[in-house]
């Protein structure tokens, strides 16, 4: 190869390079990628010997459009979440969401996928209930986390 055709081949390849980091940066907003939103979960023991949960965090994120998104299948005992758009009432606007518990570890991360069509909007409320399932199918702890989709 002369200079002149590795000169074409940097170009092409820095065209492809900013094309690519622009796709990665606005694939949610041209359809190419689905909202996720993970959560990261901390338990303790309470001073009577109960588990609880502490702290939760969150990271929005987002999955190629053809990503499996589905329900997670139980594994107890576990931690459980799923999410509702702006009412508590309405239908779950995403899959469920789990993650197997054990006493020993203390921290955990689920990742929510949204429904088709059901994907949250800047300034929607996500209201979600958190829940940690016993191996005998008996709910252990329970609580309820807010987020704003930024």
């Amino acid at each position: 190869m002369d200079k002149k055709n590795i000169k074409y081949v940097i170009i092409a390849l820095l065209i492809f390079s900013v094309a690519g980091y622009y796709l990665y940066q606005h694939a949610t907003d041209m359809g190419l990628a689905k909202p996720v939103l993970v959560l990261k979960i901390s338990t303790n023991l309470s001073e009577k010997g109960a588990i609880q949960i502490n702290n939760v965090t969150f990271v929005q994120s987002n999955v190629p459009v053809f990503y499996k998104r589905a329900d997670a299948i139980p594994t107890f005992p576990e931690i459980e979440v799923n999410a509702r758009l702006n009412a508590l009432d309405t239908a779950p606007a995403s899959f469920w969401a789990s993650t197997p518990f054990t006493k020993d570890d203390g921290h955990y991360e689920v990742k929510i996928y949204f429904r088709d069509g059901k994907e949250p909007k800047q300034g929607d409320i996500l209201i979600l209930p958190i829940r940690i399932i016993g191996s005998t199918a008996v709910v252990m702890y329970k609580t309820t986390a807010f987020y704003e989709w930024e």
